[in-house]
């Protein structure tokens, strides 16, 4: 049977929420981290957990996973100075596996059934990540002219978690360090090794905390959903 592990990025500072740490953000009375850090939990297709927390902050993260008190191993390591130096850190305190999901404690609204979609592509193609279609016309700029419109049908909007065979992922890190590569993403950093990344449909509702207006939609969802749920 598979072995999977998953990396939750949370070592962003969070500069334009304007809340600190995204992860330790509170939203209806719980961390965004601590949501995540559920979902993960309740997926039995998980065995194991990296959480690359602020470095700063490790002490509260630490406190996040103890609360839940996990069934799972999950480790709390300080990321790095980037997204990307932070994932390959998590890989390495990881360890082997066979399959890594990588998710951002930023987004706090993704589901189950978003996760099992991830990983079943994954498990077939080596590499996927969720997406969903702009609805807004896209265009492309220089300064504040317009340069050309882009078809919509060409273009989708990334989101996580991204799932990859282990070794894939490690080799796609090594490869971009030697390299000086930057990406967007862990799909981009796998597909400049050459390997196809499969697209599976994402979810509207799993946003990306960014900015103040941001967070008002996502806790707004999920007051909403919670709400509903008690009742």
């Amino acid at each position: 049977m598979a072995t999977v592990g998953a990396i939750v990025a949370a070592a962003g500072t969070g500069s334009r929420l304007g809340r600190g740490s995204k992860a330790l953000v509170r939203l209806n009375g719980r961390t965004t981290l601590a949501r995540v850090l559920e979902l993960f939990l309740a997926l039995d297709e998980v065995d194991r957990i990296v959480v690359v927390g602020p470095p700063s902050r490790l002490e509260s993260a630490e406190r996040e996973v103890q609360t839940l008190a996990p069934r799972k191993p999950v480790v709390v390591k300080a990321g790095g100075e980037s997204r990307q130096d932070s994932v390959r850190m998590g890989l390495a305190a990881l360890g082997d596996c066979d399959f890594v999901l990588v998710h951002d404690a930023a987004r706090p609204l993704a589901t189950a059934a978003l996760v099992r979609r991830v990983l079943a592509a994954a498990m077939e193609t080596g590499a996927a990540f969720p997406a969903i279609n702009p609805r807004d016309a896209v265009k492309r700029v220089e300064g504040n002219r317009l340069v050309e419109s882009l078809d919509r049908s060409l273009v989708v909007l990334a989101q996580t978690p991204q799932g990859f065979a282990y070794e894939l992922l490690a080799r796609a890190h090594r490869e971009a360090a030697d390299a000086g590569l930057v990406g967007d993403d862990d799909a981009q950093l796998v597909a400049a090794t050459g390997h196809i990344v499969s697209v599976v449909p994402g979810e509207p509702a799993n946003i990306k905390l960014t900015t103040p207006e941001d967070l008002e939609v996502v806790e707004a969802l999920i007051r909403e959903h919670e709400t509903t749920r008690v009742l």
